[in-house]
């Protein structure tokens, strides 16, 4: 089933008022062999990427106990 255009806007809206990116620049041959890496992990790298980020908020947590 197709999305339709007022659920892409809706959901478009939500993103915006609800989602950041986070970004950074690395050399070619790091974001390369990290791809790698997570591809023979069964990953994608914006995956790895992501729940590095979760599991430093829930280590954060943690340590504030």
């Amino acid at each position: 089933m197709a999305i339709t255009e007022a659920h892409k806007k809706g959901n478009k809206k939500w993103d915006s008022e609800n989602m950041l990116t986070i970004s950074c620049r690395l050399r070619k041959e790091q974001v390369m062999k990290f791809r790698s890496i997570a591809e023979k992990q069964g990953q994608t790298a914006n995956q790895m990427i992501k729940q590095f980020v979760l599991d430093t908020i829930e280590r954060d947590r943690a340590n504030e106990k």
